[in-house]
């Protein structure tokens, strides 16, 4: 998700955008600027600029200038990476402010020509100036001439094409996710007949186990996978529910025949089923938002960027 002032940076400074960040060029120096996760605690903001190579010597003057103005320009962390240096803005109160974020590059900028580092308006890749573009790969920004963005294009559809051929299909991550959650119903039924209600967290497991198992089984990863898991998940956990009600009235006196009966006619019985229905939906619902909408599959994309 993009956040408000980071929409509004984008929208000044004529950026372009990928799924959960902005980024472009500024005084000729290219940034990214992405917010955490909106369940992530604490928040946080992060930044990037691209670097290209760098010498020891240049490494060592960006630490030592970054280190002691790191009190002025209100980072928490910063990380010299390979080809770029990496920003962290903890919001634990208030989120960062737009003049921050602005301080940072203003700083950044003027560094880095101190230091004779190329500006990164030119091709990240091989370095060209003509014909470039504003690309998104795999959710972060970079800049590339056409030819470059047509090699890394054919790459990754060759490396997409080579991982789908290893992979099955629905049916088989389906089995996958139902066989690894048959362990978490078995235990979640042992609890709940010795230990009482303490099964009901086994619900948070067994949505975990199913997505686990799909993956393990090389379940087919397309538009379905995350429908397959959810409904699997509800499965186990509906399936874990009547199995438990019927083992703790089995476990009162009753044979399994009429357990069954009394789980389909005795409204105590159906009122401890809906009881511990709930709260297990409740318990599930963190891996199910990550599962359903926060997790994302490892493809590797690169296509244009929008901008913003």
């Amino acid at each position: 998700m993009i956040f408000p002032k980071t929409k509004k940076i984008a929208r000044d400074l004529g950026w372009y955008k990928t799924g959960d960040g902005i980024f472009g060029l500024y005084k000729g120096y290219f940034f990214n600027v992405s917010d955490a996760s909106i369940i992530h605690t604490p928040q946080y903001k992060s930044v990037s600029v691209t670097t290209g190579n760098l010498t020891e010597e240049q490494r060592l003057k960006i630490k030592t200038e970054l280190t002691n103005n790191r009190k002025r320009l209100k980072f928490t962390l910063f990380e010299v990476r390979e080809n770029s240096i990496y920003f962290k803005f903890t919001e634990n109160i208030m989120p960062t402010k737009i003049r921050t974020v602005y301080a940072l590059f203003d700083f950044l900028a003027d560094l880095l020509k101190k230091l004779n580092i190329p500006e990164q308006n030119k091709c990240h890749s091989c370095e060209k100036l003509q014909r470039i573009n504003y690309y998104d790969l795999n959710h972060t920004g970079i800049l590339l001439c056409d030819d470059c963005f047509k090699q890394m294009d054919n790459k990754f559809y060759e490396i997409e094409k080579e991982r789908v051929s290893k992979e099955k299909n629905y049916l088989t991550g389906f089995l996958g996710a139902v066989i690894f959650s048959i362990p978490a119903i078995i235990l979640w039924v042992l609890l709940a007949v010795y230990l009482g209600g303490i099964s009901s967290g086994m619900a948070f497991v067994t949505a975990l186990l199913g997505f686990l198992g799909y993956d393990y089984f090389n379940g087919f990863r397309g538009k379905l996978t995350r429908s397959i898991i959810f409904f699997t998940s509800i499965i186990s956990i509906f399936v874990a529910n009547i199995i438990t009600v019927i083992a703790l009235l089995v476990k009162g006196g009753f044979s399994i025949t009429e357990a069954i009966s009394e789980f389909q006619t005795n409204p105590a019985a159906n009122e401890i089923f809906m009881r511990n229905i709930i709260v297990s939906f409740i318990l599930s619902c963190i891996p199910w938002i990550w599962i359903l909408f926060i997790r994302k599959d490892n493809q590797l994309v690169i296509k244009p960027a929008e901008k913003f």
